[in-house]
Formats: structure tokens, sequence, C-alpha cells
């Protein structure tokens, strides 16, 4: 399988190295779509924010800009040595700020920061959900790399 031209299938069968470690590094490329989504929302809250919560811009535009980093670290340990407890971390991760936004839109609760767009809240659930999607592949794949590995320790 090519995998220069697109990467596996999250749920497609682990058969080869390459695949797995394909599948396992798609749990960066999680992280780094991730990194994106909150320097987005970070540059969004800084040029666009809401006036009436200027008083808190920096510190919501410095929390995000944080972790935007912190999730482009983990992409880049992911794509390194791929390994298991990543992919769980950002599975984890991801379900949680689904499940965040499902319950803010069933009690009418504000979504995310004071001053995002619409459009940027869609954007980042639909990121959520590709995340979410490409970490159980990363599983999947280091998983596949790990049993690979010892087969051919044997």
């Amino acid at each position: 399988m090519n995998h220069r031209i697109a990467p596996p299938q999250p749920f497609a069968p682990v058969d080869s190295t390459e695949t797995a470690t394909a599948l396992a590094r798609g749990s960066a490329w999680a992280f780094w779509i991730w990194a994106a989504v909150g320097l987005m929302q970070a540059g969004l809250i800084w040029f666009q924010g809401d006036a009436a919560h200027q008083d808190v811009r920096g510190a919501t535009t410095g929390f995000m800009i944080f972790f935007a980093g912190f999730a482009a670290v983990l992409g880049w340990m992911q794509h390194r040595k791929p390994n298991r407890i990543l992919p769980v971390f950002g599975l984890a991760w991801a379900l949680y700020e689904l499940s965040a936004l499902s319950v803010g839109l069933m009690v009418g609760a504000p979504m995310a920061a004071p001053g995002l767009p619409g459009w940027s809240i869609a954007l980042a659930a639909a990121a959520m959900v590709l995340c979410l999607l490409l970490h159980i592949g990363g599983l999947r794949g280091a998983t596949g790399m790990a049993r690979f590995t010892s087969a051919n320790r044997a």
C-alpha cells in the first residue's frame, strides 16, 4: 500500500508494519489539527473578541496558545516515536471535548469562549470528530506495531 498518496483509513485492517506505523502517525496528525484549531480560535478571540470581555481576552488567548503548543508537542512526539499512550490520551481528550459540546448544546450553555463566531465552534466540533477517528486509528496502529514487533522478536 502506498501511504504517500493517502493515509490508511482508521478502521482498515492492520496487516503490515507500514500500515501500523502510518495509522499510529495519524494520531500525530490529530494532535496537529487540534493545535491548528486552537490557534485559530485564539486568533479569533484576540482580534474579534467580545467587547464586554476585554478584561479576560489576554488570559483566554494565552491559555489557548499554551494548549495549542502542548498539542503540537504531543503530535511531534507521536510522529517521532509512535506509542499507545498518546492516542489513548488524545482519544480521551476528544471524547471530553465532544461531550462538553453536547452537554452545552443540551442545556443551552455557551459552547466556547465569549466572542467566538458560530462557524468556528462548528469547525472545532468537526475537527474533534476527525481527531477522534484519527486517534482510534492511531491506537489500532500502535497496537499493531507492538504486535508486529513482538512477533519479530520471537
